[in-house]
């Protein structure tokens, strides 16, 4: 993967780009995940009554709002194969910087990237022509910030290599064209004899961070390591510690050890070989789990819609895509019951340990938090790869979908924003 991140140790503004390589076997998939990453990950601020909340340019003209995140995803992993470079960036700023500068409503954060494309566009080299992009703002409490992709729908020369000055060069007329009024205003105060500076150099743009970082030296320094302790770009490896309360936490690991006490002395411990008793209270375990943890419920719903949308390119009797949803919802449920069931298999082999009993409480605790992680990885994981199946099998089905089979499609897509 190229990575090209800012140059300076502290900046105004975050700016990162990057791209996998087209040529590596993985980059369509992982390109279509990322689309999906930005578009309903937690912190992502979505459409009213859809799932998402990406918008963009896939042509020429007016802002579109995407009636689904896959149409984009689609595209985005048809342009991987053809050997197409996608870009990934990252614009961020702090809250108060943010606010600021006006950036407070979803509306506002729309209307600045789609004022800065062209320029972003530009620095690689694209024509404006051809620029194809989709964002996505994440409204997070310490750093608000942006994703955004973009490619040249007319790229024929695949590229491997992207020099560290482009993004630099981009995040220093980002700060120059975001900052024009506090950049005059910082040359004022600094040299009045220079007050009336027309042309904002980079050695200006560099002490007007400088100045900055020496406001706040701690919030700035804190916005610096959230991108650097933390991968935007990867889906399955995204932190979800803040998708947990420490109370939910600490009521799960009380739960498990609860549900220990009542295992079979012996036999493997597997969900379809427990007594009916103990299965029972493993169910009443799931069903208060998908109840209390909105997210990981969200990644089950999405990987049913993914399979029912594969039975519908099948059948259209309403008897049986109920039977089909039925079945797959028992599976997923199934499936985060022998998750626990694992954990509990750790928790019996751990109180074979001499010293269990002293550390017993943070144990619980640490067992508790990783079996959540665990749980919101692998639905993530498992939600969209059934979407990438499903396209697949779209395709193997007669290529592209009828006029009214995708306008079917997206309307059940919308639904389901309603329905939650």
């Amino acid at each position: 993967m190229s990575d090209c991140a800012e140059a300076t140790p502290m900046s105004a503004l975050i700016y990162k780009q990057r791209f996998f390589h087209p040529n590596h076997p993985k980059t369509p998939v992982s390109n279509y995940v990322h689309i999906g990453y930005i578009a309903t990950r937690p912190g992502a601020v979505r459409h009213k009554n859809r799932t998402h909340g990406l918008f963009g340019k896939l042509r020429p003209g007016e802002l579109q709002m995407f009636a689904s995140w896959q149409e984009v995803a689609c595209t985005a992993r048809e342009i991987s194969q053809q050997g197409k470079n996608m870009y990934r960036s990252v614009i961020s700023f702090r809250t108060e910087t943010a606010l600021e500068l006006g950036l407070s409503t979803f509306s506002d954060w729309q209307a600045y990237i789609e004022q800065h494309m062209a320029m972003l566009a530009a620095q690689n080299q694209i024509k404006t022509e051809n620029l194809c992009w989709a964002a996505a703002f994440h409204n997070e409490r310490d750093h608000p910030h942006l994703h955004v992709v973009f490619w040249d729908k007319k790229q024929t020369i695949m590229k491997n290599f992207t020099h560290p000055e482009i993004p630099n060069r981009i995040r220093k007329q980002l700060i120059k064209d975001t900052f024009a009024f506090k950049l005059k205003e910082f040359c004022a105060q600094r040299d009045a004899a220079k007050s009336d500076v027309t042309q904002v150099t980079d050695r200006i743009v560099e002490e007007f961070e400088a100045y900055l970082k020496g406001l706040n030296p701690k919030a700035f320094r804190a916005l610096q390591q959230r991108f650097e302790q933390e991968d935007e770009d990867s889906l399955l490896r995204f932190p979800k510690h803040h998708l947990m309360e420490p109370a939910s936490v600490k009521q799960l690991a009380e739960r498990l050890f609860e549900l220990r006490r009542q295992m079979p002395k012996s036999g493997r411990l597997v969900y379809q070989l427990l007594p009916q008793e103990t299965k029972t209270l493993l169910d009443v375990l799931v069903q208060d789990l998908l109840q209390n943890n909105s997210y990981l419920a969200q990644m089950v719903e999405d990987y049913v819609q993914a399979k029912l949308d594969m039975a519908r390119l099948y059948t259209s009797d309403p008897e049986q895509l109920e039977k089909q949803r039925s079945k797959v919802v028992a599976e997923e449920e199934k499936r985060i019951a022998n998750r626990i069931l694992a954990t509990i298999r750790t928790i019996i082999k751990l109180e074979q340990e001499a010293d269990f009993g002293i550390r017993q409480a943070d144990r619980r605790l640490a067992l508790a938090e990783q079996l959540l992680l665990d749980l919101l990885n692998l639905m993530e994981g498992l939600s969209m790869h059934a979407q990438l199946d499903y396209d697949d099998k779209a395709k193997v089905r007669g290529g592209d979908l009828s006029k009214q089979a995708k306008k079917e499609w997206l309307l059940r897509h919308k639904d389901r924003g309603l329905e939650r």
